[in-house]
């Protein structure tokens, strides 16, 4: 995830995975396009074809293009979770005063490089004082540094803005 802001008052991180959109565009057009010609060609296959594949490309789309955004907001007192699908929007608020720290999940992928997969969460305290709630801010695990380069930004934030005046 990028962050796009970060101010005492305000942490705004998103990720927007323009390539996997372009990338699944173009699978959609390269099915979509010849079926099309094929068509008006006097094929009926053609219909089949670019209906199937773009179908195809298009269910891939929706499931698998999220825009994702975490929102801390030290003077609202929020933490703001969004998540924008083609087909879906879901949005989370969560009290600021809740959040403890930011931490990574890890889990192995399956197959036979059994790669290490992360992602980031959020601790909660769970209100009783004497545990606390693991809330992930994604559902998806994925390998690389994202998730802990926002765990640090999270981190260090909740630093500077608890020293902030209210």
């Amino acid at each position: 995830m990028k962050i796009r802001r970060n101010t005492p008052e305000l942490l705004v991180a998103e990720r927007v995975p323009v390539l996997l959109a372009l990338g699944l565009f173009a699978f959609i057009m390269a099915f979509v396009t010849p079926g099309v010609v094929l068509f008006f060609a006097g094929e009926w296959m053609g219909l089949a074809f670019g209906t199937l594949g773009g179908g195809l490309g298009f269910a891939a789309m929706c499931v698998f293009v999220e825009r994702l955004q975490v929102t801390l907001d030290a003077a609202r007192r929020t933490i703001t979770i969004r998540r924008r699908t083609m087909l879906s929007h879901r949005e989370i608020i969560l009290p600021l005063v809740e959040l403890v720290r930011a931490t990574t999940e890890c889990t192995g992928s399956s197959g036979k490089s059994r790669q290490r997969l992360f992602r980031p969460a959020l601790v909660l305290d769970d209100g009783t004082g004497e545990g606390e709630i693991l809330h992930p801010i994604t559902d998806v695990f994925s390998s690389g540094t994202g998730a802990a380069r926002l765990v640090a930004a999270i981190n260090d934030w909740l630093g500077t803005a608890r020293h902030q005046p209210a």
